[in-house]
C-alpha cells in the first residue's frame, strides 16, 4: 500500500509530463487585446472600432472619425467633449446633439429670422429742389438716390414714402404718406416719385409732427424709422419745430428714430444737427451730426450708409427656447446676454424675439457675422 502511493506521487511530479521534448510545462497566459470600446482611451488616442485598439486615426473631415470623435486640428481623430466641433450628432458623445456645429449636452437650435424695420422716406419737394447740381435737378438726383436705396436694401427693409405737402394741398400743409411702409414697395415708390415734381415750401415740423400719430410707424414688433431729406430750412413754423417733432417721435411707444439728410448749402446746419442727435441717429466722428450731401455721389453714399444702419437687429425665433439655458454664438464665439441693452442680446418670450444691442448689433449690420446660432441647452464652446 505504501509503495503504491509513492508510485502515484512520483508519476505526478516527475518524468516528461511537460511535453515530449522535456521542457517545463509551466504556461503564462497572453492577455486579450484591449477592448477600448468599453474601456476608453487616453486623451491623445481614440478607439479604432475595427480592431479595438487605442491609436491615432488620420482624418480630413469629422466624418472620417468613429462615433464620439471629431477630426482635430492636427489631422487625427480626437474624442469629443461638450463644446467640441461636429458635423452631425455622430461626432458627439453621451447622447449630446450637434447644435450649430458644436456638441451640446441637450436642447436644440432655432432658426432666427430678421424682422425688417419700417423706414418712411420723407422727401422735401419744395420749389428749391428744382435747382440743379451739375446737369440734374436736386429733385431728380434725390429720386435716383431713392431708387438705388430701394434696389440695394428693399429686400431687408419695409420702405414707405411721404412727400412734403400733398400734391393737392396748400404750400404749408403737412406732408402726406403716399406709400405706406411694407414689403415690396419699390415699384410703388418709384412710380409715385415719377408722377411728382418740386413745388411749395418746407414744412419740416408740420410734416414730422403728423407722423407722431401715424399708425404705420407704431409697430411694436419691429424698429421704426423716419428718413428725412431736405435742402432748406423750416419755412412754415418755428425754427425748432422739426426738433420738437423729432422729440415727440422718440417719446412714443414704440419710439421712432429719425435719420436726417441735408442736401446742398441751403440747409440749417444747427437745426439738422439737433434733430439728428434727438432722433438717435447722430454720426460719430463726422463733421456734422446729420448726413450732409452736396451732389449725386455723396447723396447715394449717405443713403447707402443709412440703409445699412437700419438693418434689423431683431430676430424672430422659429420655436420657443428654454429661456434659462439659451445661448447665442457669432461664428462660434459665445455672445453674452445683456438685460441692460448696452452690448449683447436679450430675449422677449412674449414676442419670441431676440434683440441685439451695441457692438453685437453693429457686427450683424456690418455683415461681419456669417454664422448666427441661437439655441437652448447646456453652455457650449
Amino acid at each position: 500500500m505504501l509503495w503504491s502511493a509513492l508510485a502515484v506521487a512520483c508519476l505526478a511530479c516527475g518524468g516528461n509530463a511537460g511535453g515530449q521534448d522535456g521542457t517545463d510545462a509551466a504556461r503564462v497566459d497572453t492577455p486579450p487585446p484591449p477592448d477600448c470600446v468599453n474601456d476608453g482611451c487616453t486623451p491623445d488616442l481614440v478607439c479604432n472600432p475595427a480592431n479595438g485598439v487605442c491609436e491615432p486615426i488620420p482624418c480630413n473631415t469629422h466624418g472620417d472619425c468613429a462615433m464620439g470623435n471629431y477630426c482635430g486640428p492636427t489631422g487625427v481623430c480626437v474624442p469629443s467633449n461638450t463644446g467640441g466641433p461636429c458635423d452631425n450628432d455622430d461626432s458627439c458623445t453621451n447622447g449630446e446633439s450637434c447644435i450649430g456645429g458644436f456638441c451640446a449636452c441637450r436642447g436644440q437650435q432655432f432658426e432666427a429670422e430678421g424682422v425688417p424695420p419700417n423706414v418712411l422716406i420723407v422727401l422735401d419737394r419744395s420749389g428749391s429742389m428744382s435747382s440743379t447740381v451739375g446737369s440734374l435737378s436736386k429733385w431728380q438726383i434725390a429720386v435716383n438716390a431713392v431708387g438705388t436705396l430701394l434696389a440695394s436694401h428693399g429686400a431687408q427693409v419695409r420702405f414707405g414714402l411721404d412727400l412734403f405737402e400733398p400734391p393737392a394741398g396748400g404750400s404749408c400743409a403737412a406732408g402726406a404718406v403716399l406709400v405706406a411702409p411694407d414689403v415690396g414697395t419699390a415699384a410703388a415708390i418709384n412710380t409715385t416719385l415719377a408722377m411728382n415734381s418740386p413745388g411749395g415750401l418746407t414744412p419740416i415740423g408740420g410734416t414730422l409732427n403728423a407722423l407722431t400719430t401715424y399708425a404705420g410707424l407704431h409697430d411694436p414688433t419691429r424698429e421704426n424709422y423716419v428718413l428725412l431729406l431736405t435742402d432748406g430750412s423750416e419755412s412754415c413754423g418755428a425754427s425748432n419745430s422739426g426738433l420738437l417733432a423729432v422729440n415727440a417721435l422718440r417719446a412714443g411707444t414704440p419710439d421712432i428714430k429719425t435719420f436726417v439728410v441735408g442736401f446742398g448749402s441751403g440747409v440749417d446746419t444747427a437745426a439738422l444737427d439737433a434733430m439728428a442727435m434727438a432722433g438717435g441717429t447722430a454720426q460719430v466722428g463726422a463733421p456734422t451730426q446729420y448726413y450732409q450731401a452736396d451732389d449725386a455721389a455723396s447723396l447715394a453714399t449717405a443713403f447707402d450708409a443709412i440703409g445699412s444702419a437700419v438693418l434689423s437687429c431683431t430676430y424672430t425665433l422659429t420655436g420657443q427656447p428654454d429661456e434659462n439655458s439659451m445661448f447665442v454664438r457669432f461664428d462660434g464665439v459665445n455672445i453674452m446676454r445683456d438685460p441692460t441693452h448696452q452690448n449683447g442680446w436679450d430675449y422677449d418670450p412674449v414676442t419670441n424675439q431676440i434683440v441685439f444691442f451695441g457692438a453685437a448689433c453693429m457686427s450683424l449690420r456690418s455683415g461681419d457675422v456669417t454664422d448666427l446660432v441661437v439655441g437652448s441647452g447646456c453652455s457650449v464652446g
